[in-house]
């Protein structure tokens, strides 16, 4: 029997790995400009702290450990929620905003598709303590220079924005307030059944006007649309999300901005400007979502806390940039590799390895006392990108030769200057 890996998990074999460590890599930059600071946080929580407030479809996508005792555990769906439980720990302690950033595993029970797996890694970015729109912008700003860091410019990406104060403020007008929350969840998944079926659901949920939600939802364009948007019915939440919006987006480049009223965003925790950056062409996932949390620092024991934040997918990403063909090239095997000619001159050649390690090189050596022709064969194989040959009449001169696997250049190196 031949074990496989666990449906929607993936392993990553050296190349894919090297793939995942550089974008990694690459987006922790990115945070750490902004002033961000990297943080980490257990893979297992309470359930009583993953349900707190994430609605009721990533209930059902939690992995749960046996219960042990009293303890009732699962692993985490996302980062914010830990963040979050961290933050509240230490929130008399530390001076507002406070930034942090995480990029780890995370786990959902839910089918693997393409760009989305059951095991999957973010970097998740919060901010904590400020309430302004530079708070917001600061968030999508950050998206944007993640994307252009990996070679994605606004002709590649988009971002679409909105806001949950002016969508269920302009849904209260169609809808009993305590239905609200449940048409919400459904806009969140509109992108994903027919518009029948949208309507069909709709008068489900007891919409007398179905056609007025639908008008709402197909309201998407560049930021000049918000003129439109103003010619809905607009009651006072909905002002308020409106204004949110049009302070947030007077702070980040516009030319990367989509208005998209059918952008909800599933957690329930969200609370103002909501937002989703995908790529222009709709081939992929979403590369990336946030918006703000005002009441999650609450809802977790904390004292009231605005927050804003966001994720970034890495396999979403990886995913676009593979079939765009913009993952550089990248260092899987050691720099030396060192191929003694014979057993004779085996200690020498151990020397010679350790005294490349000892100046920061990375150096393997041959372990299967193969014959020299082997040897490059399996040099080539790892991806070293030089061979040191030590053979007895070069040592005889106190000298090595250093072939470039790539080109085949070669030169004597005396021992001592290696």
């Amino acid at each position: 029997m031949q074990y496989q890996p666990v449906k929607g998990m993936e392993d990553y074999y050296p190349k894919e790995f090297a793939i995942r460590e550089w974008l990694s890599t690459a987006l922790a930059e990115e945070a750490r400009k902004f002033g961000f600071v990297q943080v980490s946080s257990p893979a297992l929580e309470s359930l009583k702290l993953l349900t707190a407030k994430s609605g009721e479809e990533v209930k059902d996508q939690i992995f749960l450990t046996e219960r042990k005792g009293s303890e009732e555990l699962g692993l985490r769906f996302d980062l914010t929620v830990p963040m979050t439980r961290m933050f509240v720990a230490k929130q008399r302690e530390m001076q507002k905003p406070v930034k942090w950033f995480a990029i780890a595993p995370m786990w959902r029970y839910e089918a693997p598709q393409k760009g989305r797996a059951r095991e999957f890694m973010q970097l998740s970015v919060e901010l904590f303590g400020s309430s302004n729109p530079e708070a917001d912008a600061t968030c999508i700003n950050l998206i944007i220079s993640c994307m252009e860091k990996i070679g994605l410019t606004s002709k590649d990406i988009t971002l679409k924005i909105n806001n949950r104060k002016l969508i269920e403020g302009l849904l209260e007008e169609l809808a009993p307030a305590k239905d609200v929350p449940e048409v919400v969840q459904l806009i969140d998944k509109s992108a994903k059944i027919s518009e029948a079926d949208f309507k069909k659901q709709l008068q489900a949920l007891g919409i007398k006007k179905p056609e007025e939600v639908q008008k709402i939802t197909m309201t998407k364009g560049n930021p000049e649309i918000l003129a439109q948007v103003k010619k809905f019915k607009l009651n006072a939440l909905a002002k308020q999300g409106l204004e949110e919006l049009e302070n947030t987006l007077a702070l980040v480049d516009k030319k990367y901005i989509t208005i998209d009223l059918s952008i909800a965003r599933g957690l329930a925790y969200y609370t103002g400007n909501v937002f989703e950056c995908f790529d222009r062409e709709g081939k992929y996932r979403a590369l990336a979502g946030g918006g703000r949390y005002d009441e999650l620092v609450k809802i977790f024991g904390g004292e009231p806390t605005p927050a804003t934040g966001f994720a970034i997918g890495l396999t979403p990403l990886t995913v676009m940039l593979t079939e765009k063909g913009l993952i550089p090239e990248l260092k899987v095997g050691p720099e030396f590799y060192v191929a003694p000619v014979n057993d004779k001159v085996l200690q020498k050649a151990i020397d010679i390895v350790q005294k490349l390690r000892s100046q920061g090189k990375s150096a393997d050596i041959d372990l299967m006392r193969r014959k020299l022709d082997k040897q490059f064969d399996y040099a080539i194989s790892i991806g070293a990108k030089k061979i040191v040959i030590v053979g007895e009449k070069d040592l005889a001169q106190n000298q090595v030769t250093i072939r470039e696997l790539k080109t085949g250049k070669e030169e004597k190196v005396p021992i001592r200057n290696i």
